[in-house]
Formats: structure tokens, C-alpha cells, sequence
């Protein structure tokens, strides 16, 4: 241990000393770790939240999603199927078909996305683990059948302990007329069996119903096309290389990865989660000043050391660094302390979830710790610490040794 660093420590953990300068210091190694704490917890919380989100929109995500550049329509002869049933990089591609449609049950009416797809594409998404009642089939004895999102089901007041069996009458426009309750002269009809009710999220769970692409085809006129075609790879790294080149091959149409269809929603989580980091940074910046404020007053009050130690031969580097590393001490003392506490909070928090969400579709704070999270705090927690420490040292120590 060198005299700089001996020297740093007597005067950060003297036991004879219990001055202003030394409960200042007290209060910046307690602001530094609240500070550190704060950022490893809101960042974990916002990692929980972010993960479920993206879950909650991402469940059943394709690699890719290939839709119409003009209309609402791929035909079945577009040469994109051929390109990707003859491409070496696509696992498999599914048509789907997305339109709009009146649902009706009872005497209820209510708008909705109708979504069809294929029975293989259908079991792949595995829709089993998504249905809040009944089961996950497209059919019923051969008979087409319906799903219903959770919040359409309570639009349409269907009853939960229903043993869905009962028709739900879906109603689309015919002949390119204007969609209205009021002309329902002139809407095609198709009765279907409800089959359950599934919770993915909020938005999807109120506006949209799951059919087969079969029955969609048949109902919507589509010919064997399609609203869009699902495609997935065998290698996730391909999937921006197929993407560009189906987009250079095929202009009428555009292909987009699931975050670029839904980029509002991972932009204002990653906004959200940095705005707030920049706002504990700022609270981080304040605490720091304690530390500038505690080296200063040390400075001064140890001046008859100071003078001590230079007539003992001390070099002007090696008393600058016992006040550096004084104030270094502090900052990554309090910045290890913060942030093993903060993951241990986290830990508590996954453990017990003791931190609970009224009216949420999760009971409790999801927290998600990330390595590179604390590796990042690590480096702005010891950059915070290295200057609040140098200054000081470097601007008052020119005079007080002159």
C-alpha cells in the first residue's frame, strides 16, 4: 500500500475524528448509494416491463410479415409465393387474412379484426397456452368455428360460464359498400361455433376474433390470397438479408420484421426507460457535489498536514491523490453498496413479489436484471465518482501547496 492510499484511508475511517467534514462525507457515501440503488431498481422495473410488453405483443411473432404496398390484398399468383417456397433461408411461410367485420350475439353488435389463419400456423403460435376459457381449436366437428378475445367477449356479453357451443354470426360488406349496423341488408352472413376466449393483451384481446383461413377465404372472397404472409427462417441472422432482398424483388410488396410493424411501442418503452435514467443521472450529478463539497473542506482543514507532509519531501502529485482517492473511496464505496442493494431489492422482488399492480394484467412488478445494466452504472457511477474527486484536488491544491 503506497502513502497516498494509507494516508486517503486514515482519514476516511479515523475513529478520532467525528467532524462536520466527516457526516458531510457520511451524507455523500449514503447519496451516492441511494442514488446507485435508485438506477438499478427503476432500470430493472423498466427491463420487467419491457420484457412483458414485448411478450404480450410478441407471443406470436413471425420473422417476418410481407404485406401489400397498394389495397389490402396478395394475390395467389404474386411470384413471392414461389420465391419463398424455392428460398433455402425460409422455414415455412403461412397465409393470413386480416379484415374487418360485425360480430353479433344475441342482440349485440360489435366491430371487430377478424384474423384468419391456418390450422399449421395456428398450432406453431401455440394458442393453447393463450385461451382463458374453452379450447384452442379452429374447428368443431368440421364445423367452423370462432375464438374471441377476452374483451370482445364482454362486449358481446357472452357469458363466461357459457359451454360454447353457441353460434356467433359474423356479418363482413359485400360489393364494396360502406360498412353500417344500419344496412344490414347488405352484409354476407356465416354463422360460427364459439370455441373459447383468449388473453394475449389488452388491445389485441378487445378488437380482434381468431378464424381459419379457410373459412376467411371462403367468407372474405380472397381466392387464396392474402392479407399478409407469415414467413420464419431457419437462421435469425438471415432474416434482415431476406428482408432487403424481397423488398429489391418485389416491389408491390413490403416485408418488416415484428419491431418494425410495432416500433411505437418498443420506441416509447425504450424513450420512457432512458428519460427516466436521465432524470436519476441528474439526482446521481447533485450527490456528487457532496463529494466536491467534503474533499474541499478536508483540503482546508487539513492544511497543517498538508504542510507537514511536503516538508517531508512529499511530491504535489502524492498529496493531491490522498484527497482523490479520499473522494474515490466514497463514490465506489457508496456505488458498490447502491447497486448490491438495489439487485438485492430485485432479488426480493422476484422472490416474493412483494410490490403488487392493482387492476393490471399482472399481479405484481415484473423486474428483469440485465449485466449490461450494471455494467453500464459501473462505468457512469465510477466516471461521476472520478470527477466529483479530481477537481477539487487539482484546483484547490494549487494554491494551498504554493
Amino acid at each position: 500500500m503506497n502513502v497516498s492510499t494509507f494516508i486517503a484511508k486514515r482519514y476516511l475511517f479515523s475513529k478520532k475524528s467525528r467532524n462536520i467534514i466527516n457526516v458531510i462525507s457520511l451524507i455523500s457515501f449514503f447519496g451516492i448509494l441511494l442514488s446507485a440503488a435508485s438506477l438499478i431498481i427503476i432500470l430493472s422495473a423498466f427491463n420487467g416491463i419491457q420484457y412483458y410488453v414485448e411478450d404480450m405483443y410478441g407471443r406470436h411473432a413471425a420473422d417476418l410479415y410481407i404485406d401489400p404496398v397498394n389495397g389490402k390484398k396478395i394475390t395467389a399468383d404474386h411470384h413471392v409465393f414461389s420465391f419463398l417456397s424455392t428460398s433455402e433461408k425460409i422455414a415455412t411461410f403461412h397465409k393470413q387474412i386480416e379484415e374487418t367485420a360485425l360480430l353479433k350475439f344475441n342482440k349485440q353488435w360489435e366491430t371487430a379484426k377478424i384474423i384468419g389463419t391456418d390450422s399449421a400456423l395456428f398450432h406453431t403460435q401455440n394458442w393453447e397456452g393463450d385461451m382463458a376459457q374453452g379450447i384452442a381449436a379452429l374447428y368443431f366437428k368440421k364445423i367452423p368455428s370462432i375464438l374471441l378475445g377476452y374483451g370482445l367477449q364482454y362486449k358481446l356479453q357472452v357469458e363466461t360460464n357459457h359451454n360454447f357451443m353457441t353460434e356467433i354470426s359474423l356479418y363482413a360488406i359485400s360489393n364494396n359498400k360502406k360498412l353500417s349496423i344500419q344496412n344490414k341488408s347488405l352484409l354476407n352472413k356465416h354463422n360460427l361455433i364459439l370455441n373459447g376466449v383468449y388473453s394475449i393483451n389488452p388491445d389485441f384481446d378487445e378488437s380482434t376474433a381468431i378464424i381459419a383461413y379457410q373459412t376467411a377465404n371462403a367468407f372474405f372472397n380472397y381466392n387464396n390470397g392474402a392479407s399478409s404472409i407469415l414467413v420464419y427462417t431457419k437462421n435469425n441472422n438471415e432474416v434482415n438479408k431476406l428482408k432487403d432482398e424481397i423488398n429489391a424483388k418485389f416491389p408491390t410488396v413490403k416485408a418488416s420484421t415484428h419491431e418494425e410493424k410495432n416500433k411505437l411501442i418498443y420506441a416509447a418503452n425504450d424513450a420512457e426507460k432512458w428519460m427516466v435514467m436521465a432524470v436519476l443521472i441528474l439526482v446521481l450529478l447533485l450527490s456528487s457535489f457532496t463529494i466536491t463539497s467534503a474533499i474541499t473542506m478536508l483540503i482546508i482543514d487539513k492544511k497543517k498536514d498538508i504542510f507537514t507532509l511536503t516538508s517531508l519531501g512529499c511530491q504535489k502529485n502524492t498529496i493531491r491523490a490522498i484527497f482523490f482517492k479520499e473522494g474515490l473511496f466514497i463514490s465506489l464505496l457508496g456505488s458498490f453498496s447502491g447497486l448490491i442493494l438495489g439487485v438485492i431489492i430485485c432479488l426480493l422482488q422476484m422472490k416474493f413479489e412483494f410490490i403488487k399492480l392493482n387492476d393490471a394484467a399482472l399481479d405484481y412488478w415484473p423486474i428483469l436484471i440485465k449485466i449490461s445494466d450494471l455494467l453500464l452504472l459501473l462505468i457512469i457511477l465510477s466516471s461521476v465518482g472520478f470527477l466529483s474527486s479530481y477537481i477539487p484536488g487539482r484546483l484547490l491544491m494549487k494554491r494551498i501547496v504554493n
